[in-house]
């Protein structure tokens, strides 16, 4: 179905953000939904996104997830920073007048199907868990420390808006941070990934770099190979691992000397914020 179709079905308004003829977007699903954790946990690739959430957190949302497209419902309009990010990410945005139920189901009847549809095409549980899944990468340059910290403040953003647990992020963000700096003061480039399923929040840390000879002893708190430049800095504490360690749920971490060094850190999940038992 086009977002032009959609737009006739829904009688809703064009608002601003796409860059493409609305009959040249292809839409494969919808979701329906004011809770944007729940948009994470069960959003596809492809989809519209209906809700009566009109701040940008919703255009992120959409975003982050791969949306297409998002409907606003019940006759609201949104604001000026949402419809600047929606330019800004290319994200098509309507408005109409109609509720989430009749929306949903005027598009379900015409044949577009749900996310639920979608989950039952015979997939593993594993391909469905991934398909679930965000996932985002940031480049982390070596030694380039007017840029550190940057992919750590992003992937705190991107909890922050999709309403992860606010202890949660600040034990991810702590991580995340301390990981990065990692790879500034010590490797040449690395790669930081971000996964977050319903169940968790995962890092990975990939880097090219010299690697750490002895693990153990690298994991004391204190120990420290830090340059008098990175002490000057403020960095070289020697409670980047260990403090990585006490904030997560599970961490792993491997290296070769000559070759570089990969962290695993997992951080489980309860309910998000926002959300009832």
């Amino acid at each position: 179905m086009t977002l032009l179709e959609i737009q006739k079905l829904l009688q809703a308004d064009f608002i601003g953000g796409g860059k493409r003829r609305p009959d040249e977007v292809e839409i494969v699903s919808a979701c329906g939904s004011d809770l944007m954790s729940d948009v994470l946990a069960f959003g596809r690739q492809g989809e519209i996104l209906l809700t009566g959430l009109t701040n940008a957190q919703s255009v992120r949302t959409a975003d982050i997830i791969g949306a297409v497209a998002v409907v606003y419902l019940r006759g609201k309009r949104p604001d000026e920073e949402c419809l600047a990010l929606a330019r800004e990410k290319g994200i098509p945005l309507l408005a109409t007048r109609k509720m989430m139920y009749e929306a949903c189901g005027i598009l379900y009847s015409q044949g577009l199907p749900g996310v639920s549809d979608l989950a039952q095409g015979g997939s593993s549980d594993e391909e469905a868990v991934e398909a679930d899944a965000l996932t985002r990468t940031f480049e982390v340059t070596g030694r380039n420390f007017s840029r550190a910290g940057r992919a750590s403040t992003t992937v705190k953003d991107i909890l922050e808006d999709i309403g992860i647990d606010p202890l949660v992020i600040r034990r991810v963000a702590i991580a995340a941070y301390e990981a990065e700096m990692n790879v500034v003061m010590y490797a040449d480039r690395g790669e930081m990934t971000l996964s977050v399923t319903p169940a968790a929040v995962t890092l990975r840390l990939r880097d090219e770099g010299p690697g750490i000879p002895d693990i153990g002893l690298a994991m004391q708190e204190g120990y420290s190979t830090a340059t008098p430049e990175m002490r000057e800095m403020g960095f070289g504490a020697g409670m980047g691992l260990p403090n990585i360690k006490k904030n997560a749920d599970r961490f792993e971490i491997t290296s070769e000397v000559g070759r570089g060094t990969n962290l695993d850190i997992h951080f489980g999940l309860g309910r998000r914020k926002g959300e009832r038992p």
